[in-house]
């Protein structure tokens, strides 16, 4: 029996839809000298989606978020059930914050400093337990760029 070829492209197209909506593959990032295996999130919809659904992360797993360009943003903890911790870095890789998100049904709104192009999302009290603090520099496997 001979199958379509429009069947293969639907097949091929779903597919990249469904990657295109998901985090990446965990890579390791550093913060001082403490690794952290995170998902990165470079593209609108993986931003959105962020750590939505989890039941828990690892102790030092997590997520990083990459935006286009440095600015101000804004999250939520919108359908996330896990307490975090985020800080956001500068393009130089700074930190330059961190914020307690809790678990809220994504009532309140949690905004960085200016120009911050990454924000690293972790369990609650992990920037704490490593004793990192703002001016602590963020380094990355390779550059990453976002949508």
């Amino acid at each position: 029996m001979r199958q379509r070829p429009v069947n293969y492209l639907l097949l091929l197209l779903f597919i990249m839809l469904l990657s295109a909506c998901s985090p990446s593959s965990p890579v390791t990032v550093q913060v001082d000298n403490v690794n952290a295996r995170v998902e990165v999130a470079s593209t609108p919809n993986q931003r959105q989606r962020g750590l939505m659904h989890r039941q828990s992360l690892g102790k030092d797993e997590g997520m990083l978020m990459v935006f286009p360009t440095p600015q101000e943003v804004s999250m939520w903890m919108l359908n996330t059930k896990v307490p975090l911790d985020v800080g956001f870095f500068d393009q130089q890789g700074v930190l330059r914050s961190v914020v307690q998100m809790q678990p809220d049904g994504g009532k309140q709104l949690y905004h960085s400093p200016p120009q911050t192009l990454y924000a690293l999302e972790m369990n609650r009290g992990w920037f704490d337990r490593y004793a990192l603090v703002p001016g602590a520099r963020l380094k990355l496997p390779y550059a990453l760029t976002a949508e």
